[in-house]
């Protein structure tokens, strides 16, 4: 028996107007990441949120919800476990109303050959090592989504520029998004709660801009910048202002901006909830210079020092926040071993807590936890052979042992 159109859209809006609690439809069975967020679709917002285990009843977790046009982004306070299943229900109700959200195993993706046919792999737990590009080994830089869902890259053009792709986490819908003719687009950054791509793109000068992939707009932010990163809630946008070596943070609803002195490899992670930055500062105490590591409160404009070089033979770099409040992962130069940098996790104030990394024949960078902090990965570059290649290697913090994920391989993201 087939239903006149007009008849099928009453029904269904009867049945949503009907609903005492939430309208809601198309909320189907989610994997997301241990951090979120959990997207739920509906057209009216209200109340609170809570997370709930069917194998554990006292289980109840209530989620920050942030509303953007027609959805709820909805983040968990503590990181959830790798492998379960939760349900989202609404206040005091018991039915949920997103039902079996499934918390992935993440996966990496990596340039392969970096320095000769450099393409993107993806590597998943207790899989082969996938190839995901095939552009003739014209793969130059990559970024994710932290939604896990789009993998964005940039491909060397025919003019010598470098254009900016897309493709998904399987291969698939690969999309050119931006023609960079005979300038070279690079340092993408992506933020999926507000859909906009920041990049910089250089040709006689350089030029910051964000690409909104949702009405396919684009608008300039300035001049010569570097290390380009979104507050996770879509409001910020943080970079390196080359000129001056400033952190520069601009709030991109009213374009305001808030500096501070910095410097190049000194920019550090936002925190989880969008109200923090972490940054590092030159200190040139008696003569000897160090790095001091500070975090700058957005809305109060407070400045906290987090970490002192002074009367250590230390300088931090590129500190980013740890599953334990108080302590930090930084990158460590110590000053007699010359330029390498180490991997270490440093309690406030200074004090060493673990040296994840003690080898000084080895440069490790491009350092990134997984989405509940228990596995670290990182690149490793032998500094004293000629023929010496790059590895992508990760840590297991609980059993505080290493494992190498590829050879030969550069630029490691978490694919959450």
């Amino acid at each position: 028996m087939k239903f006149n159109s007009i008849y099928v859209y009453l029904l269904i809006l009867l049945l949503l107007t009907s609903c005492t609690s939430i309208n809601r439809y198309h909320n189907e069975e989610q994997e997301i990441g241990a951090w979120g967020p959990i997207v739920y679709k509906t057209n009216k917002a209200s109340g609170v949120y809570f997370l709930t285990q069917e194998k554990q009843p006292d289980f109840k977790l209530e989620v920050k919800t942030i509303r953007i046009n027609d959805q709820l982004f909805l983040y968990p306070s503590i990181p959830l476990k790798i492998g379960e299943t939760y349900q989202l229900i609404k206040g005091g109700n018991s039915e949920p109303v997103v039902d079996d959200i499934k918390i992935r195993k993440p996966c990496l993706v990596y340039l392969g050959d970096p320095g000769g046919q450099s393409e993107i792999w993806k590597k998943c737990p207790g899989q082969e090592p996938l190839q995901l590009t095939k552009t003739d080994g014209k793969v130059q830089n990559l970024t994710v989504s932290r939604l896990g869902e789009l993998i964005f890259f940039t491909v060397l053009n025919e003019s010598n520029g470098a254009d900016i792709w897309q493709l998904k986490p399987d291969g698939s819908g690969i999309k050119k998004l931006f023609d960079c003719s005979e300038s070279t687009c690079s340092d993408l950054d992506f933020n999926p709660m507000t859909g906009k791509l920041a990049f910089v793109q250089t040709n006689d000068k350089q030029q910051i801009k964000i690409l909104d992939l949702n009405d396919e707009t684009m608008i300039d932010i300035m001049d010569s910048g570097s290390d380009l990163r979104f507050s996770p809630n879509g409001k910020y946008l943080s970079f390196l202002d080359n000129s001056s070596n400033e952190l520069t943070i601009i709030n991109l609803f009213n374009m305001k901006r808030i500096a501070q002195q910095s410097g190049a490899g000194l920019v550090g992670e936002w925190a989880r909830d969008s109200q923090a930055i972490l940054y590092g500062q030159m200190d040139y105490w008696g003569g000897i210079p160090g790095v001091n590591v500070f975090s700058l409160d957005i809305k109060s404009g407070e400045i906290k020092p987090l970490l002192t070089s002074r009367n250590q033979e230390l300088e931090f770099y590129q500190p980013a926040y740890t599953g334990e409040s108080g302590v930090y992962l930084v990158s460590v130069r110590q000053r007699n071993t010359g330029s390498n940098k180490q991997l270490w996790l440093i309690k406030e104030g200074g004090k060493v807590v673990k040296e994840i990394t003690d080898d000084s024949l080895y440069y490790y960078s491009s350092q990134s936890w997984n989405s509940d902090y228990s596995k670290l990965v990182f690149q490793r570059y032998p500094i004293n052979s000629s023929d010496g290649v790059p590895q992508v290697v990760i840590w297991n913090q609980s059993s505080d042992t290493f494992q190498v994920i590829a050879d030969n391989a550069a630029k490691p993201f978490w694919l959450p």
